[in-house]
């Protein structure tokens, strides 16, 4: 479904319903799923959080343009493996928290996750990333481990390590549209 929600710029969005007690609104790429219990209203959700999608349009705009200028970064799965391993073991360090297990596999939805048991498991994909953003994932990950939420205590552990957070979650945003425009020109299904 495609509505223009402002101006000329249209976002794709999906209706999703599930047994969920509260909804709530995900970022998919350049889609919009508004996820809602089976007798939720999904127009009520949509004009409660109006000015977030309106946020978010733009960020999926930026993320478009900047998209068409980044460049995939050839890597070997083994080699991307023992990055975000080594990556790993120094930040982990440098917080002084308990490292489980580093894990590499394939993702539908996200750069990466973390358990309280320390095990950290990036994205397959982000190996086509330059080092710099896959050090923020990893860094991003870990820090999950001492504060779970994104609020404002995460933000400030994120911020401290990179001041530049916003314009890498751009990037990170261009990259997965770039990767989404790879796998729809060789066939795959796109997340």
């Amino acid at each position: 479904m495609t509505d223009a929600v402002r101006g000329s710029f249209p976002i794709r969005y999906r209706i999703i319903r599930k047994p969920v007690k509260h909804p709530r609104l995900e970022l998919w790429g350049s889609e919009l799923r508004i996820i809602v219990p089976k007798n939720g209203n999904p127009l009520r959700v949509i004009r409660e959080n109006r000015r977030w999608i309106i946020e978010q349009i733009e960020f999926v705009r930026r993320a478009r343009s900047v998209a068409d200028r980044v460049k995939l970064i050839p890597r070997t799965r083994r080699k991307f493996k023992a990055l975000v391993r080594k990556i790993a073991e120094e930040y982990s360090r440098k917080l002084n928290i308990s490292l489980g297990d580093v894990r590499v596999r394939k993702m539908k939805s996200c750069w990466g996750c973390c358990s309280k048991s320390g095990n950290v498991t990036i994205n397959s994909e982000a190996q086509y990333l330059p080092e710099n953003l896959i050090r923020y994932l990893v860094y991003h990950e870990l820090c999950h481990l001492i504060r779970w939420r994104h609020d404002r205590v995460f933000r400030e552990l994120i911020r401290k390590a990179f001041p530049n957070c916003e314009e890498l979650e751009l990037e990170l945003q261009a990259y997965w549209i770039k990767l989404n425009e790879k796998r729809l020109q060789i066939g795959e299904p796109v997340s």
